[in-house]
Formats: structure tokens, C-alpha cells, sequence
């Protein structure tokens, strides 16, 4: 296991990677309070902004590589930042958020008044229990933590930029970090800001977590 320090603890070692966490930019279903992990919304005008931000801010980052879910408010995000650094997109499905089932494209409102036994049960028992026809979280966790890590192997030595999910990106955060699945809600990423992590074969450092430099949520 990785040793995790936090931001500002120097250690005297070359790290093999640092990875940049983006957020995607702002939906209009975000702003609608709506469920919605495998819909593919893309970014509305305000999400185009935030990327736009993103864009000018990595320009003057040295960047190796540019990795994204493949739904298109992550892609699209991603290939506003690309565009600026004349680089390509890998899209990879292990990056996706977590799949709701019945739950997608529903406000919070409509499924605390609709499916109140299966919200009691999946708050009580959210590791092990899947939404209505979704996905597990242990599986969802397993599948973005093989993803990562693959990622990781695959981009030793280099600066990655990764754009996802903010479930997706806590589940990162806490298998980089060691914290596991009980760490979840410890980490929640705001749309459009990044978080920067150095990692080694020993150690995990979170420089910083969720970098405002754009337009913030609504």
C-alpha cells in the first residue's frame, strides 16, 4: 500500500507521475439536482466556459498525455483542454460515473418520493446494495480503481490530465490514496476544478484538491 502524504510534505524522491483530476463542466441536468451517471449529457454554455478556463490555465502546463471517460460531457471537456495543446484524447469507459438503473435522468426529489424503501436501503447499505437495476458500487469502484491503475502503469515518468466524474473521481482519490470505498464521501469535486496528485511506487501526495480558476457551480 501506498503511503499518503498531504499537501505540502516534500519527500526526497523523483515521483513517477503527476496526474491532474478534472471535473467535467456544468450540465444543464447538474443544475437540475438530476441522477443521471451514464445519460450522455454534454456541457451547457456554462460548462463550455469552465473548460474554456481549463484550457488557458493547462496551456502553460506541461501535459504527456490527455485521458477522458468516454461520455461526452467528460470528452468534451476534455477536447476544449486538448485543443490548446494541439494533443489528442484517450477515451477509456473505465472512467465512467456510476451507472444508476432506474434512477437515471431523475431528480432526487422524484425518486425520494417514488422508490423511498429502495433510497432507505441503498443509504443503509450503499457498498453492497445496487440502485434499481444499476450498478453495484463495489463493482463501480473495482472497475475505475483497475482503470486508474492502469493508467498509472501505463504513464510512469509522465504529466497525465484525466477528466471524469465526481463519483469517479472520488472513487481515484480514495484508491490512490488508500482510503478505500469507506473513504468515498470524504472527496467531492466541483465541475469545471481540478486536483493534482503525485504518485510513486511508495508514496501518494495530493498537491491540491479542487483548484478553483473557473466559473463556479450554480
Amino acid at each position: 500500500m501506498r503511503q499518503v502524504y498531504a499537501v505540502g510534505i516534500m519527500k526526497m524522491e523523483v515521483f513517477a507521475m503527476r496526474l491532474y483530476l478534472v471535473r467535467h463542466g456544468q450540465t444543464d441536468m447538474n443544475k437540475r439536482n438530476m441522477f443521471y451517471g451514464w445519460t450522455d449529457a454534454d456541457i451547457n454554455e456554462t460548462g463550455i466556459q469552465q473548460a474554456e478556463m481549463l484550457r488557458q490555465y493547462f496551456r502553460q502546463i506541461p501535459i504527456d498525455a490527455i485521458y477522458s471517460s468516454d461520455l461526452r460531457r467528460a470528452a468534451h471537456t476534455a477536447e476544449i483542454i486538448a485543443a490548446g495543446k494541439d494533443m489528442k484524447v484517450h477515451y477509456d469507459s473505465a472512467f465512467r460515473e456510476l451507472y444508476y438503473g432506474d434512477w437515471e435522468n431523475q431528480t432526487i426529489e422524484y425518486i425520494e418520493k417514488n422508490y423511498k424503501e429502495e433510497l432507505r436501503g441503498w443509504v443503509t447499505d450503499w457498498k453492497d446494495l445496487a440502485m434499481p437495476n444499476g450498478e453495484k458500487f463495489s463493482d463501480f469502484y473495482n472497475r475505475v480503481a483497475a482503470g486508474v491503475d492502469r493508467l498509472v502503469e501505463e504513464n510512469r515518468g509522465k504529466n497525465v490530465l484525466l477528466v471524469a466524474h465526481n463519483g469517479a473521481l472520488s472513487a481515484m482519490l480514495c484508491h490512490l490514496t488508500g482510503a478505500g470505498m469507506d473513504g468515498f464521501w470524504r472527496f467531492d469535486s466541483k465541475q469545471g476544478h481540478y486536483s493534482s496528485v503525485l504518485i510513486s511506487k511508495k508514496w501518494t501526495t495530493i498537491e491540491s484538491i479542487n483548484h478553483p480558476l473557473c466559473l463556479e457551480e450554480e
